[in-house]
């Protein structure tokens, strides 16, 4: 796969190649071409693209250079990302929150999220045995019920993870791994957000807030953002246990169990 970076009509002459061995998914890789360093993504089609093409327009991510349906290529940010650069939490969800904003104001449609579809592909695993998948199944017809993104749908990021966010040394944050972009209530990527970054629960109130000082047009639904909150435990922790069942890595094993328990606390309230 790194080879093929070679041969990018992108690019005139590749003179170095290094793997980014940060993040839990794609591989990713620094390239070093006619006197300038870039940022490749590998890719399943364009929606990941498509996805990032407007938000490099809107300025909160890196520019994009070259996309095709294997490779997004994009600037280089020399920078790291805020799971690192900011130790106190209000720090991070302040520049999240912000970036968060930005990307529901993007006059951009990505597929819709399908919750069924996303809980019906994690489940269907072989390493699951029948009687598993049944009990799966149930849990995910409880917590897909309440769901409703019939309604006020914005471009979501789906996975605003701390470590998404790149912050460099002119403290510019930049957004990053449109992957999992969809179009969805602001109540799902709000809930994610709290999901993916192990957020205490006491702190939703102050970033509902804090959404709202910077889109003050908004209106959330609480009863909303934690029905998708219990979904966002569930769908994480099954993410966490495909991905160890792949790799055998404590870390996404841990992962998964931070997850499964919130998953559980939060189906008993």
């Amino acid at each position: 796969m790194q080879n093929a970076l070679y041969t990018l009509p992108c690019f005139s002459k590749v003179e170095s190649i290094s793997v980014i061995n940060a993040g839990l998914s794609q591989k990713c890789y620094k390239v070093y071409a006619d006197n300038k360093f870039y940022f490749a993504k590998t890719v399943s089609g364009n929606a990941e693209a498509k996805m990032a093409v407007p938000a490099d327009t809107a300025g909160f991510s890196p520019s994009v250079f070259y996309h095709d349906q294997q490779w997004l290529v994009t600037d280089f940010i020399d920078a790291e990302n805020l799971a690192l650069n900011i130790s106190n939490t209000k720090g991070k969800i302040n520049h999240a929150i912000r970036l968060m904003v930005q990307c529901h104001q993007l006059n951009y449609q990505p597929a819709k999220l399908s919750a069924q579809t996303i809980t019906n592909e994690l489940i269907n695993k072989p390493h699951f045995s029948a009687l598993k998948k049944t009990e799966l199944q149930q849990y995910a017809e409880l917590v897909l019920a309440p769901l409703n993104n019939s309604k006020n749908l914005v471009c979501c990021h789906g996975d605003l993870n701390f470590s998404n966010v790149l912050i460099d040394q002119q403290k510019h944050t930049w957004l990053v791994d449109f992957e999992c972009a969809c179009l969805a209530p602001a109540e799902f990527d709000l809930a994610m957000f709290i999901a993916v970054n192990n957020i205490s629960e006491n702190k939703i109130s102050g970033i509902i807030t804090q959404y709202q000082h910077h889109f003050f047009a908004a209106k959330i639904d609480h009863k909303l953002l934690y029905a998708y909150l219990t979904f966002s435990y569930f769908i994480n922790s099954l993410w966490f246990t495909n991905s160890y069942n792949k790799r055998h890595e404590i870390a996404l094993l841990k992962l998964h169990q931070q997850q499964w328990k919130k998953f559980t606390l939060s189906v008993r309230q």
